[in-house]
């Protein structure tokens, strides 16, 4: 009961949090049956969210053992059916409780359930899959192993995906990949126990990859970062990515479909961003995976790419001449009536922004400021939503008890003005890169009535960079 009430809250906060949040791929979850989620950790506890809210079945989350040091939360993880794992350099006799562990892992499963398990152990770069451990594979082969490999296990590969863990402006897309079934492993777990556990966990390490940004060399991690910049959405993956990429839902019944009714007010997203959102992370994906697959083969092509894109941001630097590249029409009415569009939007957003900063502001910053404080990424980018969720929740508390309290509002009347006090707030963010946008337009324009030879000139770079990209894909895409 406790895990289906939080995970209804924490599905509408997730559409509150994130400008976009998806998943694909969830038509390979079993509905029945014993399976073992195994997910790639960019996000700290935050990734253990999202996979709740999105998996309609129970998860029985494997989590070390130095979070049930709080008594409070050892009993609320407890409550969740998470499971503590022990770690040989944290816990005396960690080997010991971990066959406890196991046992426990294996009823679970033999009453159907689904546990969660982050292979990496460890939280890890945001470009990379890190090497897994063995445990998942021990205790895959270890349950078949006592079912005569006939339990009917699956292993299901999830990545996480952010393009972004900034607070309240991350976007996550998270990857459902096709499932490992473990009995498949029987003929070699008889003739080599040892190996046939190296075999799984190099099998789930590749699957995960599939599903996941993943790069082996962070130079050319960056590099890759830097042709989504460059290339954008031009790139074109290929069509069975895309059909594999279609955003999903689990299936809900009344009750999950009127509270989706009630989320969508709140929504910062439309159609079109959503499908925006898709096709940035096909792009970038589907860069990452010809990058990965070219850097083993042809490394010297990889630096030459470096060397033509580093080159051309310096000279896009340099001229201020961004903005300018995106350019499609000269038309002086379409730029008149664009300017004429941004102005109304910019004076009659006016006090409704206004309004929203008034309310979220101390919260905002207060949440921000304390978030920093962090310097691992995956606990920042956990902290901004712990932390906002608790200084937003509190403000907006306090402020409907006071106007319940010590004003003429009524209850109904203080509720409804405090439920307008998330989406103003979400409107100020809106609002500032709308109009910075803009005025960067704006400025980009005035600067280049002269400058239209350097402009073809990185045109042509930029044309000279796509062309060297399609090569390398046409020969070593996925």
């Amino acid at each position: 009961m406790l895990y289906r009430l939080l995970q209804r809250l924490f599905w509408f906060i997730n559409r509150l949090y994130f400008v976009e949040v998806q998943a694909s791929g969830l038509r390979h979850f079993p509905a029945e049956g014993p399976v073992i989620l195994a997910a790639n950790h960019p996000g700290s506890i935050l990734d253990t969210i999202l996979m709740g809210t999105f998996v309609p079945r129970p998860i029985h989350f494997l989590a070390r053992s130095g979070l049930f040091r709080v008594k409070p939360l050892a009993w609320l993880f407890r409550q969740l059916g998470a499971v503590p794992i022990y770690r040989s350099g944290e816990t005396p006799g960690a080997s010991q409780r971990n066959r406890a562990v196991f046992s426990k892992v294996y009823e679970l499963l033999d009453e159907g359930g689904c546990v969660g398990i982050f292979p990496e152990g460890r939280n890890a770069p945001r470009t990379q899959v890190a090497p897994l451990r063995t445990g998942t594979a021990r205790m895959a082969l270890g349950y078949e192993a006592q079912h005569d490999f006939g339990g009917g296990l699956v292993i299901v590969p999830v990545g996480i995906n952010f393009t972004s863990r900034d607070f309240l402006t991350a976007e996550v897309l998270l990857r459902f990949g096709p499932p490992l079934q473990v009995a498949d492993y029987a003929a070699t777990h008889a003739a080599d126990p040892q190996g046939t556990i190296e075999l799984l966990t190099a099998d789930v390490q590749t699957a995960l990859q599939r599903q996941a940004m993943h790069i082996d060399d962070m130079r050319a991690a960056e590099l890759a970062e830097d042709l989504v910049e460059v290339l954008g959405e031009d790139v074109d993956a290929p069509a069975a990515l895309t059909a594999s990429t279609a955003n999903e839902e689990p299936r809900r019944g009344w009750l999950r479909r009127l509270w989706t009714l009630a989320a969508r007010w709140y929504q910062r997203s439309t159609p079109e961003t959503r499908a925006a959102f898709t096709r940035r992370m096909l792009s970038r994906k589907y860069i990452y995976d010809v990058l990965q697959r070219a850097l083993h083969a042809v490394p010297e092509r990889i630096d030459a790419l470096r060397i033509r894109v580093e080159r051309y941001q310096d000279h896009l630097q340099q001229r201020q001449l961004f903005g300018a590249l995106r350019r499609t029409d000269e038309d002086p009415v379409r730029e008149r009536l664009l300017r004429l569009r941004m102005t109304l939007y910019a004076v009659l957003m006016a006090p409704i922004v206004a309004f929203g900063f008034i309310h979220n502001a101390v919260p905002y910053f207060v949440t921000k400021l304390t978030a920093r404080r962090f310097e691992e990424e995956a606990i920042r980018g956990f902290a901004y939503f712990a932390l906002g969720i608790l200084t937003f929740g509190l403000t907006y508390f306090g402020l409907g008890f006071f106007l319940w309290r010590y004003t003429d509002l009524s209850l109904l009347w203080s509720i409804v003005y405090v439920a307008l006090l998330p989406p103003t707030g979400l409107a100020v963010l809106t609002y500032r890169r709308t109009i910075v946008l803009y005025r960067n337009r704006i400025l980009v324009r005035t600067f280049l009535l002269n400058q239209e030879d350097e402009a073809a000139l990185l045109r042509e770079e930029r044309q000279m960079i796509a062309e060297r990209f399609e090569q390398l894909a046409a020969e070593y895409g996925p």
